[in-house]
């Protein structure tokens, strides 16, 4: 996961995010993918996550604020600068999950020796 981030950082596409890799115990020896990106001009907490472990979709959660935000308009402009660049990540990491599960089951039918047979 964080080769991906890091690849993202370098293509230069995040804008200085400083998303990053939550430390977490893996399900079933499965890394969640979870990753944090803070927001500078919001008080809540965002998230980018695959919507089931291995999946390879994936969703920017907001989490519920507990206090009322209120921000001028150049705030307001930034924080869509900010949530333009989540989205940006987020879609990053569903292309390379898709990405990764292709590569892996072309990987399994390697291993078993066989390929997709034509059905036509």
């Amino acid at each position: 996961m964080q080769a991906w981030l890091d690849e993202y950082a370098a293509s230069g596409a995040g804008g200085g995010g400083i998303a990053f890799v939550a430390d977490q115990e893996p399900v079933d020896g499965i890394d969640s993918g979870l990753v944090i990106f803070p927001l500078a001009n919001a008080t809540t907490s965002v998230y980018l996550a695959p919507i089931a472990v291995g999946a390879p979709d994936w969703r920017v959660t907001f989490e519920a604020q507990p206090e009322i935000t209120e921000l001028s308009p150049q705030s307001v402009q930034d924080l869509c600068r900010e949530l333009l660049h989540a989205a940006d990540l987020c879609a990053f990491l569903q292309r390379k999950s898709i990405e990764h599960v292709a590569e892996s089951a072309a990987d399994a039918r390697d291993d078993l020796g066989g390929s997709p047979v034509d059905a036509g």
